[in-house]
């Protein structure tokens, strides 16, 4: 896996620049640089920390699936994720009833 082209293709999902990102992680835009030019490998941490602002997990960013969640249903997954399990049913239903 090339990790320096999924970093970069996720940094510019999010409309991010190495700089931004650099100043959101707290890693140096010359080390975020070095890993996308595949110069340099990050440790898990500072892959977890990339991740953490990317708003994506690891699995995610490992994925061998190019397809995402679409940025419009990131919020209500957000959202979803505190809901009870008898609330994520009626929730559910209602999102179904709608589709009707």
């Amino acid at each position: 896996m090339d990790i320096g082209k999924r970093l970069k293709e996720y940094r510019k999902k999010r409309g991010l620049s190495q700089k931004k990102l650099s100043y959101q992680t707290g890693i140096s835009q010359s080390f975020i640089s070095s890993i996308e030019a595949n110069k340099q490998s990050p440790t898990i941490t500072t892959l977890e920390r990339l991740c953490e602002v990317l708003g994506i997990t690891m699995a995610e960013f490992f994925s061998k699936r190019s397809r995402g969640v679409p940025e419009s249903l990131k919020p209500l997954l957000e959202n979803a994720k505190d809901l009870s399990p008898e609330q994520r049913k009626h929730l559910s239903n209602f999102l179904e009833s709608l589709r009707a």
